[in-house]
């Protein structure tokens, strides 16, 4: 079989695995780039593939510039190889091919490094005053930003809440089709579930009726068209806010995830509870955040070191 079938055998397989569709794109995707590259140095079909293409397409992943200007971190890198490795071990179980050339794959090592986007309390206080809650748009951001923070949920499992997803009267969000496309269910603080009340009844109703074409969307974040609010749109009103906040450091989604995680843990959250609150598989994704409470290590280190008690 020639490789478009081949990727189109493997996307069904990935199918049924229950694999999320963005997740079966980007794998791929990932085969994809390898055998374009793998083009330039001979390789013409799977069958071609030994060890050494592998060695050489993880040395160009290395060097290779992304749409940033940016050499792409150790986790993307790994990421590409674990596509083409993935892909290769199919072929084996299917018996296309008789070997694995992938069997000595080696992964680099992926540097421990704690997330630098962290606001502080005062940080998160203000920016959440930014948005002019006085004006339609300015109540829903005030809304989202109190969600982000609030429960740590992801941009697009935001994007993704629907009016059914929300649950007042319990203080509960069910996150839909989150990470792995997993679902969830995260509790909701009581300023941004009266936040969300007064969007649902006062605020959307107004966005909802602006498009007249369907007033049955479902989406909870709507735009000033009334359609579901987009990604873009999202960052251009936070990095807005920002802005306004005077706050120097870029701020994404993620950084009040970042946040929200970090301030729950310093302030003696179980660990486990934040786990389950940010969707994590692994509890090592979580336990960065330990890492982070340096003003209580400090604190502890001048109670406890016995210099610190010398004059």
């Amino acid at each position: 079989m020639e490789l478009p079938e081949l990727l189109d055998s493997y996307r069904k397989h990935l199918q049924a695995l229950n694999r999320a569709p963005k997740t079966i794109r980007q794998y791929v995707q990932w085969v994809e780039r390898f055998f374009d590259f793998a083009e330039t140095i001979g390789v013409k079909s799977p069958a071609d593939v030994a060890g050494a293409h592998l060695l050489a397409y993880q040395k160009h992943l290395a060097n290779l510039i992304n749409r940033n200007g940016r050499i792409h971190s150790i986790k993307v890198q790994n990421n590409h190889m674990i596509g083409i490795v993935m892909f290769l071990r199919y072929l084996c179980a299917e018996g296309i091919l008789a070997h694995n050339p992938a069997q000595h794959v080696q992964y680099a090592r992926v540097p421990e490094r704690l997330p630098r986007d962290i606001l502080s309390t005062a940080e998160i206080k203000k920016i959440l005053r930014q948005p002019d809650v006085q004006t339609v748009m300015g109540y829903r951001d005030r809304t989202i930003l109190e969600v982000f923070y609030s429960t740590g949920i992801r941009r697009q499992e935001l994007l993704n809440l629907t009016m059914g997803d929300v649950n007042l009267e319990s203080g509960l969000l069910t996150v839909r089709e989150g990470k792995g496309g997993k679902d969830r269910v995260v509790p909701l603080g009581r300023i941004a579930g009266k936040y969300i009340e007064t969007y649902v009844n006062g605020i959307r109703p107004t966005l909802a009726q602006i498009r007249t074409l369907d007033n049955q969307e479902k989406a909870l974040f709507l735009s000033l068209r009334g359609r579901p609010l987009s990604k873009n749109a999202l960052a251009e009103r936070i990095d807005v806010y920002r802005r306004k906040a005077n706050i120097p450091h870029p701020v994404s989604p993620h950084t009040f995830r970042h946040s929200c995680a970090t301030h729950m843990i310093r302030n003696r959250a179980n660990i486990r509870h934040v786990q389950e609150m940010l969707g994590h598989v692994n509890l090592n994704t979580t336990q960065q955040y330990l890492h982070l409470t340096i003003t209580d290590l400090k604190e502890a280190h001048h109670r406890f070191h016995p210099r610190e008690k010398d004059k």
